[in-house]
């Protein structure tokens, strides 16, 4: 009786120190993983792609905070004119529109959230 008391003891203190178990990642549509799969080898450089985290320029919105201020219609226009132009600092990129498809799915299926200046970050009123 005595062994089964430390046994289940034993189980309870080893079940307190589990760590909760991570969210499963979210899955993606196909088109916004292709999405995912272009912004990581084309724009990550500058810009933060993911849910969180700081761009590497401080100029550069993450992805998570572009999905608050566009629609799919005005991100498409966007990366359109970015094709085409560039945008500030960002040379012109070349993207086909399925590509500029994709990159607004993936987009559209980030939480969109507001981003935090980085450290030491000069604000650009006029691109919010």
């Amino acid at each position: 009786m005595r062994e089964a008391l430390i046994v289940l003891c034993l189980a309870g203190a080893l079940a307190s120190c589990a760590t909760p178990a991570a969210p499963p990642p979210q899955t993606l549509s196909p088109a916004a993983e292709r999405g995912l799969q272009f912004v990581a080898r084309s724009c990550a450089g500058c810009h933060a792609v993911g849910y969180g985290g700081h761009s590497a320029n401080a100029v550069a919105p993450g992805f998570a905070s572009v999905r608050m201020r566009h629609t799919a219609i005005g991100l498409e226009r966007s990366l359109a004119q970015i094709a085409r132009e560039g945008h500030g600092e960002m040379p012109p990129i070349y993207m086909t529109s399925a590509e500029m498809q994709d990159i607004v799915a993936y987009i559209e299926s980030l939480e969109p959230v507001a981003e935090a200046p980085s450290p030491g970050a000069v604000i650009n009123r006029a691109a919010l």
